[in-house]
């Protein structure tokens, strides 16, 4: 197994947690990687971000490169997978959040498209309380109110280090209280 290359520019401490695991992730913040022979990708977009660019930067990169990844485990947003309404998704991640839902919807179909093993993790958006996590299969519904960094961070680290969820789409929220 070679490196997990961690690509992110986020302003929240998810790389570092997933780093604390991994002791051969190296985090950058380009999508402009070279992989080696073993390599693993963990992409961790920003939720408002043009991430259908992104993805065909990916691509792109993914096509001239000698080696490709492994694996690809994407972050996405809760809502691309037939699991949330429109008004959820508005609520959850803002005015904006219907074109990052189709820009989110078109990285995922060209992330399938490459062929390589891949996880796709559709995230509430994160929250400061910490909970177990409920793992949803795609065409589930998601609710709660979202997931706290060290949460996603682990089911991001299980995606990684098992195939667990391998070819998968899957929805991540925190257990409500009873």
């Amino acid at each position: 197994m070679g490196r997990t290359i961690i690509v992110s520019r986020r302003h929240d401490r998810l790389s570092q947690l997933i780093m604390k695991k991994m002791y051969d992730a190296v985090a950058v913040s380009s999508l402009k990687v070279s992989f080696q022979q073993g390599d693993q990708l963990c992409w961790l977009p920003e939720i408002n971000a043009p991430v259908d660019e992104e993805v065909q930067a990916l691509a792109a990169q993914i096509d001239r490169a000698v080696f490709t990844p492994q694996k690809i485990v994407m972050l996405s947003m809760v809502g691309t997978a037939d699991d949330a309404t429109p008004e959820q998704v508005q609520r959850w991640y803002g005015k904006g959040a219907q074109e990052y839902l189709w820009a989110h919807q078109y990285a995922i179909k060209m992330i399938d498209e490459l062929e390589l093993p891949y996880t796709v993790i559709r995230s509430l958006p994160l929250t400061a309380t910490a909970s177990p996590a409920v793992i949803t299969s795609e065409g589930q519904a998601v609710t709660g109110k979202g997931v706290s960094e060290e949460t996603l961070a682990g089911v991001i680290e299980q995606a990684l280090l098992t195939d667990r969820y391998r070819n998968q789409s899957i929805g991540i929220s925190a257990k409500e209280d009873d």
